[in-house]
């Protein structure tokens, strides 16, 4: 029972804490101690394994954030980046390790996060997904090897319920993009509209945005030259697999000293 790794899960209410919560109910590594939702959530003292569609688990929803995480041995962070703060300086005052997949947030917030990886193990990704992974280090080698010769667009398109936009994913995207070929945020276009524009200029990066219906998550990168197109695109069809990756990177969080993590590290990409 010592090799089980016990989780707290800070916003297990969401569509990704239920999520990770059917997988936690099959995980034989780990379980699922705490809960955590807001204090006026009305789902407060539901069963968390009821309300996420699997067996009575006896977990329920709790608001005492201080007390959930101090029955951990890691905390993963699907709630909101306006949560950021008060999850950080719980985890640092109890030093347990931290995954947040939220996203959305602020200069401020994401300064916190690297300040609190001085102390703790962080693990901040925009994206859990094994897939979306690779995603990002094949788009780095693409735009390592054609450099300044294509037009390069991305296009992120998720369900009408997110409230960022555009994705922590496409960000992540335009971040590597902007990294590997030497650009600055002076270079990204969000979006086109009206009749004002000029030629394309060479090194613009588009990044477009779709919100409908409820589409897990889509993200494509497109390459495209006068003689040719490419496209690398990746395409979520069950919120479980960002669910699976949250997971992997707690397993890993868990023995690691404090510094700031990403999925990269996880994978050994």
């Amino acid at each position: 029972m010592n090799d089980i790794t016990k989780i707290t899960l800070i916003g297990a209410a969401g569509r990704m804490g239920k999520a990770i919560t059917q997988v936690l109910s099959n995980e034989q590594n780990a379980k699922l101690v705490g809960a955590v939702e807001r204090f006026d959530s009305v789902l407060i003292g539901m069963d968390s394994g009821l309300n996420s569609q699997v067996y009575e688990n006896n977990i329920p929803y709790t608001s005492n954030m201080k007390e959930a995480i101090q029955k951990a041995d890691v905390i993963i962070d699907f709630s909101s980046h306006l949560s950021t703060e008060e999850v950080l300086k719980n985890c640092i005052d109890q030093n347990k390790p931290i995954v947040i997949g939220s996203t959305g947030h602020s200069e401020n917030e994401v300064q916190l996060i690297q300040n609190a990886s001085k102390r703790i193990p962080v693990l901040f990704s925009p994206n859990m997904s094994v897939g979306v992974n690779l995603l990002f280090k094949l788009v780095e080698i693409s735009a390592r090897v054609l450099q300044d010769h294509f037009d390069i667009e991305i296009l992120d398109i998720h369900h009408k319920h997110k409230k960022d936009a555009p994705s922590g994913t496409a960000n992540q995207i335009k971040k590597i993009l902007l990294n590997t070929l030497s650009r600055n945020e002076s270079d990204v276009i969000y979006g086109r509209h009206g009749n004002h524009y000029s030629e394309r200029e060479p090194k613009q990066i588009g990044i477009h945005t779709m919100r409908a219906g409820e589409i897990v998550g889509e993200h494509t990168v497109y390459f495209i030259s006068p003689e040719e197109r490419i496209e690398i695109k990746h395409s979520a069809q069950d919120r479980k697999t960002f669910a699976v990756g949250a997971l992997k990177a707690a397993l890993f969080l868990k023995a690691k000293k404090a510094g700031l993590y990403s999925m990269f590290d996880v994978l050994g990409i």
